[in-house]
């Protein structure tokens, strides 16, 4: 004798299934989080490149001695003209450039045997980063080479780490921190980019708008744009066609710095 099990039936069974097999996951993945502490943290936003977006408008005034066949594809309309034509045509276009930059949010954690440099890139514009405070506490677990910690919000973020510091054992009366080493040393992983805690914003501005800056003769965007860069001596150029290019040395030593470039148009 056959049995038939309705299709009801059977669709509440799988769902039964599946929220029985990802319990079980989840309480496979239980973790002991440890408390570490919170040593620095950093944003740093690197040049990606160009989003480039155009258009163009034809306008015919004049006749037609031939036929014309349109077709339309969503907004386009695309005509072609089989025969002669005379008269006018005007043409406009209209377009854009826009810079695009990878940001990430790096932090330095100190666990319990080991420092961890990490970064995590933030993909989307309303993207944030681990909301945590410098010499705060943090809790974290080790997962690979990812470490992951609770802010201060209660969000769990999944940072990759850069490097890993084994800490040196302390002698007794000393409660010197045991970081005080090459952090910055990091070796870069593919796909992340390298910490730097010695980074300095740069805002760039010129007159007219939509020139292209240079720093140290890299293109970096256009302005107005604000950049990150190391401390120390550089370059930056801002070059505009049809004007004279403007270029200025800078010794970046920290906090935040505005370049304004007036540029004087070409005679």
């Amino acid at each position: 004798m056959k049995v038939v099990m309705p299709m009801r039936f059977l669709r509440c069974s799988s769902l039964i299934l599946a929220f029985t097999v990802m319990s079980t996951l989840a309480a496979s993945k239980t973790h002991d989080w440890s408390t570490g502490k919170i040593l620095d943290e950093g944003r740093a936003r690197y040049f990606a490149g160009m989003y480039n977006s155009s258009s163009s408008s034809t306008s015919l005034n004049g006749s037609l001695n031939g036929s014309a066949n349109s077709t339309n594809y969503g907004n386009t309309t695309n005509t072609n003209y089989d025969g002669s034509y005379s008269g006018r045509s005007n043409t406009s276009g209209s377009g854009y450039s826009t810079p695009v930059y990878k940001v990430y949010d790096n932090l330095v954690v100190e666990g319990t045997d080991y420092v961890y440099v990490t970064s995590e890139r933030l993909r989307w514009h309303w993207s944030k980063g681990a909301h945590v405070a410098v010499n705060g506490e943090v809790k974290y677990y080790v997962d690979g080479r990812k470490l992951h910690l609770l802010d201060n919000d209660g969000k769990e973020h999944s940072v990759e780490i850069l490097k890993q510091i084994r800490k040196p054992v302390v002698s007794e009366g000393n409660t010197d921190s045991p970081l005080t080493a090459s952090i910055n040393s990091a070796s870069p992983i593919i796909g992340a980019a390298p910490f730097s805690s010695n980074m300095v914003s740069v805002a760039v501005n010129s007159t007219p708008k939509g020139a292209d800056i240079e720093i140290d003769e890299n293109f970096v965007g256009n302005s107005p744009s604000t950049v990150q860069v190391t401390t120390g001596q550089h370059t930056i150029t801002v070059k505009k066609k049809g004007f004279t290019d403007w270029s200025r040395k800078i010794n970046v030593t920290g906090g935040s710095i505005h370049v304004d470039a007036d540029l004087d148009p070409k005679r």
